[in-house]
């Protein structure tokens, strides 16, 4: 399959989950691309950091908990291979219900997130792609869940839900909430309309918007 990363060699991936079916199934869709490499799948805390150590890697997916596992895991774990390995990007497979857990997550310095509700994951070469190009993800489902969180608990920061958009996206979605038309935005901005629709749209799969009331609702309630 066709693949872009703008790196010059393949992509080393370890995939670190304590249930071997979630292992295999995330490797055989590694497997399938000529670009990535799947250097280890790990089950145990221990298994992850001795491949790390022995086999370097640029993605990290892992879990956030490991049952029946003596060391300890979650938000520790995280901080560990931060701190030891900071150029590693980590991909944290996640419940959609921990949104507190994500947010300090993503302090740590997590850079996608990858709910294990989703319906489809075969979007994991997606979020790999923009993890690799320096972006943050979000899947959908799990943004959907963040923002009713944060609507219902009266939340006002903005961070973990903004820090998908890029500068461009941002750009556009603040001045379609100021009133204007994306006709006007891509005369304003000098881009095409196709390419304004298409960052407007975007920023709405990222923020869990259904439509365009929604996305201004959400973007009032962030800022």
């Amino acid at each position: 399959m066709p693949f872009s990363h703008g790196y010059l060699s393949k992509v080393n991936i370890i995939v670190a989950d304590d249930h071997p079916v979630v292992v295999m199934g995330i490797g055989k869709i590694i497997n399938d691309f000529k670009n990535f490499n799947l250097v280890r799948t790990v089950t145990s805390i221990r298994a992850l950091f001795e491949s790390i150590a022995n086999d370097p890697c640029d993605i990290l997916i892992c879990d956030y908990s490991f049952e029946n596992d003596d060391e300890p895991d979650g938000l520790l774990l995280l901080r560990r291979i931060h701190r030891l390995y900071p150029s590693i990007k980590i991909i944290l497979l996640t419940a959609h219900d921990d949104l507190v857990i994500m947010q300090q997550a993503m302090q740590i310095g997590v850079c996608g997130f990858l709910s294990k509700s989703s319906d489809d994951i075969s979007i994991l070469p997606t979020v790999i792609t923009r993890v690799l190009q320096g972006e943050k993800y979000i899947d959908p489902l799990t943004s959907k869940a963040l923002v009713k969180h944060m609507m219902s608990n009266h939340l006002s920061s903005p961070t973990l839900l903004i820090s998908q958009l890029t500068a461009r996206e941002l750009e556009v979605v603040r001045m379609f909430v100021r009133g204007m038309s994306v006709t006007d935005i891509a005369q304003h901005t000098d881009r095409s309309i196709k390419t304004i629709s298409t960052q407007k749209k975007k920023a709405m799969q990222k923020l869990g918007a259904s439509n365009d009331i929604e996305l201004v609702n959400i973007f009032n309630k962030l800022f």
